[in-house]
């Protein structure tokens, strides 16, 4: 049985009856279990989906995983220190510094100690600021799930044709880099102010999204992956060749519906939106995914590589202490640039 210890610090999301607002409180800190390790965390990360779910968002379906109920804490990824390790992990020590991700949980990363599975943290590497890879895990994993889901591999990738839509944002950006490497010929979709970074992040050719960018597209490319909004889904698969690899998303309706339509008319409405849109795919396409995220160990490993080669990075717009968290989301929800990190 584990035992309390001592406690730590974290900060609770009072929810939408608050206005997703926050406030501080002492939780307690519990043994790891025999495959778990302890971190004092460094840093974590504010992703889009803590705004949303601050305010509700998502909380249906994620009762399921426990994960729904306020207040909680929120976050997925962090940067820290290995502080206890369970019985069954042997490829970390004390004083390890590592970096990685939870599940949706109740129990996030936005604490000063958090227990995490080990199979679900990775080495820093010396000389490597772990602050800038507590911003990494959680989007690059849900991006390499959406490529996954589209049916490319790095085995594949040489020489393919792919569409990013959202390509300036977090998950569009780490795709960018990540499929350039893998070289792929990427065109990227985005706002005309973000055209540099998208070129530097490895786009071969960049697409105004002001000025409906679908429509001198065609169809020809291999994959379509859509980081933006589910109202352009069609025209992204529209965008599709014939053979073509396929597409995902991760910004479909599924959450959505069980939030506003209850248990068995969001599972009819989204069988029906899923179909409909799997429908118009060109002949011979196979994949067609709709992205949620969760902890994978093959992403993570490419996580690894990347890092280890320095071919990866998102950049840092704003660092606020625990107690600050609302100035985080604030950052995060208005859009503003770069990656918002949270610190005990």
């Amino acid at each position: 049985m584990n035992m309390i210890t001592t406690t730590a610090k974290a900060s609770m999301c009072l929810g939408p009856s608050s206005g997703g607002g926050f406030v501080m409180r002492q939780i307690p800190r519990r043994k790891p279990a025999a495959d778990e390790v302890e971190v004092a965390v460094a840093a974590a990360s504010v992703n889009p989906i803590d705004v949303h779910r601050a305010q509700g968002y998502g909380r249906r379906l994620l009762s399921l995983l426990g994960a729904s109920r306020f207040p909680m804490v929120l976050g997925n990824d962090l940067a820290g220190t290995v502080t206890s390790v369970g019985t069954g992990v042997s490829r970390f020590q004390l004083g390890d510094c590592v970096y990685g991700l939870k599940p949706t949980s109740a129990e996030g990363t936005h604490a000063s100690h958090v227990l995490v599975k080990a199979n679900y943290l990775l080495p820093v590497p010396e000389g490597q600021d772990p602050l800038a890879l507590a911003a990494l895990p959680y989007c690059f994993v849900t991006m390499w799930l959406a490529i996954s889901g589209a049916g490319l591999t790095r085995e594949n990738a040489s020489g393919k044709s792919v569409l990013v839509h959202g390509a300036a944002g977090g998950l569009g950006t780490l795709a960018l880099q990540m499929l350039s490497e893998w070289g792929a010929k990427v065109t990227a979709i985005a706002w005309p102010s973000n055209f540099d970074a998208c070129i530097g992040a490895g786009a071969a050719d960049v697409v105004d999204c002001t000025k409906k960018p679908f429509a001198s597209l065609g169809r020809s490319f291999d994959v379509t992956l859509n980081f933006a909004t589910w109202d352009d889904d069609l025209l992204l698969l529209g965008c599709l060749r014939d053979g073509a690899l396929g597409h995902a998303t991760t910004v479909h309706p599924m959450l959505r519906n069980f939030d506003e339509l209850g248990w068995t008319r969001a599972v009819l409405s989204t069988l029906s939106d899923k179909k409909r849109h799997r429908s118009t795919l060109p002949k011979g396409v196979k994949h067609y995914a709709w992205t949620l995220f969760r902890p994978d160990e093959a992403a993570l490993s490419e996580l690894r590589r990347l890092v280890e080669q320095n071919d990866i990075s998102l950049p840092i717009g704003l660092i606020r202490s625990l107690e600050d968290a609302a100035e985080a989301f604030e950052h995060v929800s208005k859009g503003k640039p770069g990656r918002a990190l949270l610190k005990p």
